[in-house]
């Protein structure tokens, strides 16, 4: 983990050996003008939905059919300059879901609730670079009112890119296991 406290001292270390060249004091009055292309700019778009789902999975404990319904609120983040993202280019993303619902077994009528996080993420250093780097992970949570029947599952997955090199992939997936 990086200081803080450091970060904080080097920025303000830089900004008074700023004012120190033969060019004007920063308090000097001066006009104002752009020294940067603000179209060059990286800018962030940020979207969010909440919407009513249902859905069937299969128990891994007694194979029984689980019909859930619940809400599933997805969130994501691009960004890139304006002009790429109205192109419908990111340098970046991150797209998140966190889904929680109610639901009962087809065999045994248990009831079951089921907490779902998945998380992915795409980062390049420009829209048509070669190297990225892409990765997704997920952990689900399923509990129910008759012992034996909750389980849980994770996965892991990397993929980074290099340019011009061999490309590494790494994945991992926690068995899913009842209790």
């Amino acid at each position: 983990m990086r200081s803080l406290m450091l970060t904080g001292v080097a920025i303000l270390t830089a900004a008074f050996l700023t004012g120190c060249g033969s060019e004007p004091s920063p308090t000097a009055q001066s006009s104002p003008s752009l020294t940067a292309n603000a179209g060059d700019h990286n800018t962030a778009d940020h979207f969010t939905a909440v919407e009513a789902v249902s859905f069937e999975i299969e128990s891994p404990c007694n194979g029984e059919a689980i019909t859930f319904s619940g809400t599933a609120t997805s969130q994501i983040t691009l960004v890139d300059t304006r002009e790429h993202l109205d192109d419908g280019n990111a340098v970046h993303s991150e797209f998140q879901q966190h889904t929680t619902a109610t639901g009962t077994g087809s065999l045994t009528g248990a009831t079951y609730t089921i907490d779902d996080i998945y998380h992915e993420s795409f980062q390049s250093p420009s829209p048509p670079a070669p190297q990225v780097t892409f990765g997704a992970n997920g952990m689900t949570r399923v509990g129910s009112d008759i012992a034996g029947l909750s389980f849980r599952g994770h996965f892991v997955f990397k993929a980074v890119i290099p340019a011009g090199q061999d490309f590494k992939v790494t994945t991992s997936l926690e068995g899913v296991t009842c209790s």
